[in-house]
């Protein structure tokens, strides 16, 4: 009997578990009247946490003319909203952080998903996309699906893991699965509950082709297609594969794609290794 979408949410919720520290940062940022120097204080007692955030601080995500060399000045600087979705990105890679399987390469689904939230928040930011605040996570998790099914199913994610350029491969999860990892994801993600405004452009992306969507979900529509190009070069027709009327109506063209994808190529490495999702060679 197959497995609905939000039954291997609730399994690999029940294997993959949240870091403490997580939960506790959670409660605290969601509290209006939290000081800075309280959310600081619950940073400092995971070391690992704190040094994820001071790198991601430090790199080409935020461009800062100075190091960043405290949580404090992180927080100051970047603002809790933000460190909210960074905090949000470390408890959800956490939780898979010792996952071993061979039946899918790891790194290259990690990279996959670092470019596609790289070229998300690229993309934003040229284009002054609205309501995109948080996109870089939507674009990191929109994925992480494909983890919580292969803790019950892994031969199931083998065979999805088998397309060619003659279907895609969220035709391959459809076929297998009756959904899309993505729809997984958003399962997942909701359990954790994690804030609508991250779930909501996974939940509506990949209709943005047919219907009409919010601006973020039309981005991550590009994104996540134009990742899988970056790690399949050849495979696909970019001009066909990213739908020119998505572009159209956000106003971007090839050549910020090209722009989006030179970044991610640039820096991917480096936020792999912060998020500790893969160490350089």
């Amino acid at each position: 009997m197959s497995m609905s979408a939000l039954e291997y949410a609730q399994k690999a919720e029940a294997l993959c578990v949240l870091p403490d520290v997580y939960l506790r940062l959670k409660e605290i940022l969601e509290d209006e009247q939290a000081s800075l120097s309280a959310i600081a204080d619950v940073l400092s007692l995971d070391p690992a946490l704190s040094a994820t955030l001071l790198k991601i601080a430090n790199s080409a995500l935020f461009n800062f003319p100075r190091e960043v060399d405290s949580i404090s000045k992180a927080i100051s600087i970047l603002g809790t909203q933000e460190v909210h979705n960074l905090v949000n990105t470390y408890g959800a890679t956490a939780a898979f952080s010792h996952l071993d399987s061979s039946a899918i390469d790891l790194d290259r689904f990690w990279e996959i998903s670092v470019d596609c939230a790289l070229i998300c928040k690229y993309l934003a930011e040229k284009k002054h996309i609205s309501k995109s605040k948080g996109l870089f996570v939507s674009g990191l998790l929109h994925n992480i699906g494909e983890l919580a099914v292969l803790q019950s199913d892994v031969e199931k994610v083998k065979y999805c893991q088998q397309y060619d350029k003659k279907e895609t491969p969220w035709q391959r999860q459809q076929d297998a699965l009756g959904f899309t990892y993505a729809d997984c994801s958003v399962e997942l993600l909701t359990l954790w509950q994690l804030p609508e405004s991250l779930i909501a452009p996974i939940r509506d992306f990949h209709l943005a082709y047919g219907e009409e969507r919010s601006p973020a979900a039309s981005l991550l529509y590009v994104a996540s297609r134009l990742a899988l190009l970056n790690s399949h070069p050849g495979m696909y027709s970019k001009k066909h594969f990213v739908g020119l009327h998505i572009l159209q109506d956000l106003d971007i063209s090839m050549a910020d794609l090209d722009e989006a994808i030179n970044f991610c190529n640039l820096e991917g490495l480096s936020i792999l290794s912060a998020l500790t999702l893969k160490k350089p060679d």
